[in-house]
């Protein structure tokens, strides 16, 4: 979260015996990336146990010609919580961000291109995205179409009664059989439809809570907690993985002597079978504003993502880069303001990561991109959801060589 409850987990487990040790010479340890040695995942273990997960860089010792090469990174004032970053901290680590905002897909597709530079291992990726599994594509735009047929533009705008009827006709199971007599492979078709409408009724049921919660006694307000547990359901609804609230750690950055920063995410994409951190996306969720009716106010320009956003997100992709699926090569981001989802993929080489640790300012510059927002409140924002949802689950079953449910 922002600089609520956020801060209040960063602050309370920043303190104490887990604060990082400002002294230039304690520097605490931690898996650089996924090639370490047994030993460096074995001590990377027992300083997450000790300090209730608290992840630290280890900086690396450069050759004297690579700190001749780039100059010192200057981080005077820069706060130490990253949920407090301005817009002025991109600059400082010379972070680009595109102005354009592509479609949610190309976004995740640009992002694909970059942390899977093999080509043959590409090929194979963008084989697999096409591959269309018994209609799978065509079972979930279904029912986020024509069963959940749910379509306004927040939650002030949402009729309680057509939602309980959603709920009952997502409970019945005519329609599964309906829609799948025009298939070939109706027993997996069926199965599918029957693991999307499970999972959507919890989607359904949260919704339905914060209704009654806008609608109920004054002085109660939907929170920012309420819409995070309504993305989190929202993506499970395609079998992604996500650690989010109290389930997720405290990362940080060590840059050079001085620089040390701390970072929780709202939440993470992993795969959950790995024995060791695997993320492949962050998840921040934004305060949304009220008009005086009540709507929720968003910009619907393309700089929907404002500059002190963009860094505290950021910030959260460089506390977890050393756990990306994809190595040091980059992080995607998903941003969620109310029911509106925003993709972002931050890209870097391997070595821009490795001289901010030793506490240089890289020659090349990192880049992030944000996608377009999608509501998912309505038909055609969900519609856009479903091809890159499906296809980060795929992604992230294939670089860990695990498929899971």
């Amino acid at each position: 979260m922002e600089d609520t409850t956020a801060n209040n987990r960063e602050s309370k487990s920043s303190s104490e015996d887990c604060s990082p040790d400002t002294s230039s010479t304690a520097v605490p340890q931690m898996k650089r990336s996924h090639s370490d040695t047994g030993a460096a995942s074995s001590s990377s273990s027992k300083v997450k146990k000790r300090c209730k997960q608290v992840h630290f860089a280890e900086p690396f010792e450069s050759s004297s010609s690579q700190a001749n090469s780039d100059s010192p990174l200057l981080l005077q004032n820069v706060p130490s919580l990253t949920s407090r970053w301005t817009e002025d901290v991109l600059s400082r680590f010379k972070i680009q961000v595109t102005q354009n905002s592509p479609d949610m897909h190309n976004v995740f597709l640009q992002g694909c291109l970059h942390f899977v530079p093999d080509t043959q291992k590409c090929a194979e990726v963008m084989e697999l995205f096409m591959s269309k599994e018994d209609n799978v594509y065509e079972c979930y735009k279904h029912v986020l179409q024509n069963v959940f047929s749910l379509h306004c533009d927040d939650i002030s705008t949402v009729n309680l009664d057509d939602i309980k009827e959603m709920e009952r006709a997502l409970a019945d199971p005519g329609w599964i059989k309906a829609f799948t007599d025009g298939f070939q492979n109706k027993k997996i078709c069926r199965r599918t439809l029957k693991d999307i409408s499970r999972k959507l009724q919890q989607f359904v049921w949260q919704l339905i809570y914060m209704v009654r919660t806008h609608r109920g006694q004054e002085g109660e307000k939907v929170t920012e907690e309420m819409y995070q547990e309504l993305f989190v359901l929202f993506a499970k609804t395609f079998g992604l993985h996500i650690l989010s609230g109290g389930n997720v750690n405290q990362y940080g950055l060590i840059a050079g002597e001085s620089g040390r920063f701390v970072t929780i995410p709202d939440g993470v994409i992993c795969h959950p079978m790995t024995e060791e951190d695997q993320i492949c996306a962050v998840v921040q969720v934004t305060e949304c504003q009220l008009n005086g009716d009540n709507s929720i106010q968003r910009s619907s320009s393309p700089d929907h993502v404002g500059g002190d956003l963009q860094s505290k997100h950021v910030g959260q992709s460089l506390g977890v880069l050393p756990y990306s699926v994809f190595g040091e090569r980059g992080m995607f981001g998903i941003i969620v303001d109310g029911t509106n989802v925003t993709i972002s993929v931050f890209k870097t080489d391997s070595s821009y990561y490795q001289k901010l640790c030793n506490g240089y300012l890289p020659k090349n510059e990192a880049a992030v991109t944000f996608s377009k927002q999608y509501n998912i409140l309505r038909k055609d924002g969900r519609t856009e959801c479903i091809q890159t949802f499906l296809h980060l689950k795929k992604l992230l079953e294939y670089l860990t060589n695990k498929s899971f449910p």
